[in-house]
């Protein structure tokens, strides 16, 4: 054999060797490819079947944001007209804000008026309060006084009555005497010593005094001060009031009843009201009752 052949045989078994490795190969990468495209075709599939899913969500997930697009969109128009409320109603506080501050400069005005006027009520209430004080001392003298006067009431009360018991005692005495006057005048034919004696003006019997001693001009007063049935009057003895005189009260022209005169001083006179008479008042004028008798005959 020759060398060339040689050669081609090897050259030849070379061949066959790399074909059959080539072929070995190709089959193997033909199934290998298969495989893969089979796989690749699954792994397409699923990633068409992903796809699809991921198409749907993203529709739905779209849909879902048009929705939500949508209701901002509607918070948006209700924000903006909420916003426009508000504005109106910041404009109406605004106004409310200036009238406010309107109104607090007139009543800081009316307070500082008030604070003045109140400073002066304070010192005139502190005048007042002075005052009181003043009146209370009065309040206090004259309280002492009148416990004075009312021990002195009592004392010529107590007095008034020993005098009333000595005036009865004598008027006993007195007519005990006329009775042996008028016995010793009979019995010896002679007047009676005081028979010719003038009796007293308004009395109708013999023997019989005067209800109140007559007054020479009518006494005229007011009454004063009432205590229990004790009325006082303005007038006294120097206005020629006397104990036992009568007045009659009234007040205008309507009559009230008659007073008893009991105590006299010289400015004043009270005594109690009669039986059957009203109740008199302070201010009533009271009028001697013998004047006005004498007034009306």
């Amino acid at each position: 054999m020759s060398t060339l052949s040689k050669v081609f045989t090897v050259l030849l078994v070379i061949f066959s060797i790399a074909f059959t490795v080539m072929t070995v190969s190709f089959a193997a990468n033909s199934a290998n490819w298969r495989d893969t495209a089979l796989k690749f075709q699954q792994e397409r599939d699923l990633a068409d079947s992903n796809l699809r899913h991921q198409i749907a969500a993203g529709a739905a997930q779209l849909a879902a944001a048009n929705d939500a697009l949508q209701r901002q969109l509607q918070r948006v128009a209700d924000l903006e007209k909420s916003v426009r409320e508000k504005e109106i109603a910041l404009a109406q506080l605004q106004l409310d804000v200036d009238r406010v501050a309107a109104e607090k400069s007139s009543a800081e005005a009316l307070n500082r008026g008030l604070v003045a006027q109140l400073q002066a009520a304070e010192t005139t209430r502190s005048e007042y309060r002075k005052q009181r004080d003043e009146l209370e001392e009065q309040t206090i003298e004259l309280n002492r006084r009148n416990v004075d006067l009312n021990e002195r009431v009592n004392e010529l009360t107590a007095r008034i009555a020993v005098l009333a018991e000595q005036r009865r005692q004598f008027e006993q005495q007195i007519n005990l005497l006329k009775q042996q006057n008028e016995a010793l005048a009979r019995s010896t034919g002679a007047t009676p010593i005081g028979r010719s004696m003038e009796e007293p003006q308004g009395a109708a019997l013999t023997g019989v005094s005067a209800v109140a001693p007559p007054a020479q001009t009518a006494i005229r007063g007011k009454v004063v001060d009432i205590a229990g049935d004790v009325v006082t009057l303005s007038v006294g003895s120097s206005d020629g009031v006397q104990p036992g005189m009568v007045f009659v009260v009234h007040r205008g022209d309507e009559y009230v009843g008659d007073l008893r005169i009991d105590l006299v001083d010289p400015e004043r006179c009270a005594g109690r009201t009669l039986a059957g008479g009203g109740i008199a008042r302070v201010g009533d004028l009271a009028t001697d009752a013998d004047s006005m008798t004498s007034l009306r005959g």
